[in-house]
């Protein structure tokens, strides 16, 4: 569900989120200087959220074109998941958004709470996706939260320091376990807020 209600971007720009390593980043200084793409992840054991990773990572060249940074944020930090996330799906920055205020976000307020009832039945469509990125994915799990629901957004560079009428430039929510983001939908947006973004800003990485 991309763009359902564009998420204030007060409403993240004061979110702490931290590294591995546990330094703390107010999240407003990942888009101060260069728009920025955020995968919202909802499991890092994931086969659907693993899939989604890989095929979003792919086009990181092309976001790198851009000049839009790509990062990945995670609302609970088992360290063993996580640097098997990195290590095999997504090598770029994580940080670990404690106050699920990136999920909070996409939902107007409070995190998204998926259901099980999916799961279920294996004619579902939530089982048909996971079939499907079982076929790119052959290492998975069950460990950790798997029902606070994810998504991805786009930032603008610069933005949130005003009032209430910042916003995200582009979102998309999880309403469904599986139903993540298209990534050329992720790239187009971020494409928008690039020719968007002012040209008088300095680079700046988004790493941690």
């Amino acid at each position: 569900m991309a763009n359902r209600a564009l998420a204030p971007l007060p409403s993240i720009a004061n979110a702490v989120l931290r590294t591995g390593d546990g330094k703390e980043v107010v999240a407003s200084t990942l888009w101060q200087s260069q728009p920025l793409a955020v995968l919202i992840l909802r499991r890092p054991g994931c086969v659907l959220c693993r899939d989604e990773a890989q095929r979003l990572w792919k086009l990181k060249p092309e976001f790198d074109k851009l000049g839009v940074g790509l990062v990945c944020t995670v609302h609970e930090w088992i360290p063993r998941e996580v640097n098997a996330f990195a290590a095999g799906f997504w090598p770029g920055p994580i940080y670990h958004d404690y106050e699920k205020a990136f999920y909070s976000a996409l939902n107007g307020g409070r995190p998204l709470r998926g259901s099980i009832w999916g799961l279920l039945f294996p004619w579902s469509a939530v089982w048909q996706r996971i079939r499907a990125a079982s076929r790119n994915v052959s290492e998975h799990n069950l460990v950790g939260d798997g029902l606070t629901m994810g998504g991805a957004m786009v930032l603008r560079r610069g933005g949130g320091s005003g009032g209430g009428n910042d916003t995200v430039a582009w979102m998309h929510l999880e309403n469904e376990i599986g139903k993540v983001a298209d990534p050329e939908a992720v790239l187009a947006a971020a494409r928008e807020a690039a020719a968007a973004a002012p040209a008088s800003l300095p680079p700046f990485s988004s790493s941690p």
